[in-house]
């Protein structure tokens, strides 16, 4: 079986995909990142720039409803990766919100719930045409949140912090159990507290290898080793470094896909925030002047 069969969209955690009809590739549960495979826990509060995309209909608590993650960019705006919320109907907003600057998902004390009122997917990701990049959307809410900085964003046309063996972080409430690179039979451990993992960059070269050349390099980024990785409920969470001598962080990437989660071979794939078309349509109208 080839890497074309294997390849999966990060999956998404719990029904929302099947109620929703989200367009995501099928039989890949043991293809996503993880919760971060290989993480440790996130002390309350060092992210609070972090989302979880809630899906009411899951259950009764936010941890039975979070099914992506994503990044507070602006006061009105989140973003996320498209296979996350293409063809979300609109009639079914209402059952989509955000919990932004929330640790424990259980915690109800913790973060800021918004409802979501519009969804922007990239013009040009086009699953039912085989364009699955760039991966990215940007999701408009319907109050703002003002008492939480966004994330800081890459500046588009700049590749300084993506370069080969650089250690970068990915967060997520994801899977946390390593999966092998096949289809079916995978174990889906999801974390109630938040999971980082830091993991090197890998060259594109080294990508292409391991992926047959289904990663493309101009809006991609791979990272990750053999025991860490993101993972399913990961997708739509950031990628960032940290700014040398500061204690800053720039998100570099949002969590896309991959085969297996911390597999030996197949890094994590993560859509590239700096190509400038990205950075184009993040720098949407949701942005004050």
């Amino acid at each position: 079986m080839g890497v074309d069969e294997l390849l999966v969209r990060r999956l998404v955690a719990g029904a929302v995909a099947l109620v929703a009809g989200l367009a995501l590739t099928t039989g890949m549960a043991s293809a996503a990142p993880p919760p971060v495979v290989g993480g440790t826990d996130v002390p309350d509060g060092k992210y609070p720039f972090m989302v979880t995309l809630q899906y009411e209909p899951s259950g009764p608590t936010a941890y039975d409803r979070h099914f992506c993650g994503g990044t507070l960019i602006g006061p009105f705006a989140v973003l996320t990766a498209a296979h996350c919320v293409d063809g979300f109907p609109t009639e079914q907003l209402e059952d989509l919100s955000v919990i932004v600057g929330r640790t424990v998902l259980t915690n109800e004390g913790q973060g800021r719930i918004r409802n979501v009122s519009e969804i922007f997917v990239h013009p040009d990701y086009e699953p039912s045409a085989g364009a699955f990049v760039p991966d990215v959307a940007v999701l408009l809410l319907d109050e703002p949140v003002t008492d939480i900085a966004p994330v800081q964003l890459v500046t588009p046309g700049t590749d300084a912090l993506e370069r080969p063996g650089r250690q970068v972080t990915g967060i997520g409430w994801g899977n946390v159990v390593q999966q092998d690179p096949f289809p079916g039979g995978g174990v889906f451990v999801g974390p109630d507290r938040l999971q980082e993992v830091r993991v090197p960059i890998v060259s594109d070269d080294e990508c292409q290898v391991s992926y047959e050349g289904a990663v493309v390099p101009e809006f991609e980024i791979c990272a990750g080793r053999t025991g860490k990785d993101t993972c399913q409920g990961d997708s739509g969470g950031p990628l960032f470094a940290a700014v040398p001598n500061s204690t800053r962080v720039v998100q570099i990437g949002v969590t896309s896909w991959g085969v297996g989660c911390g597999a030996p071979g197949f890094p994590g794939v993560y859509s590239q925030l700096s190509h400038e078309d990205v950075g184009a349509f993040i720098a949407g109208p949701w942005f004050p002047a």
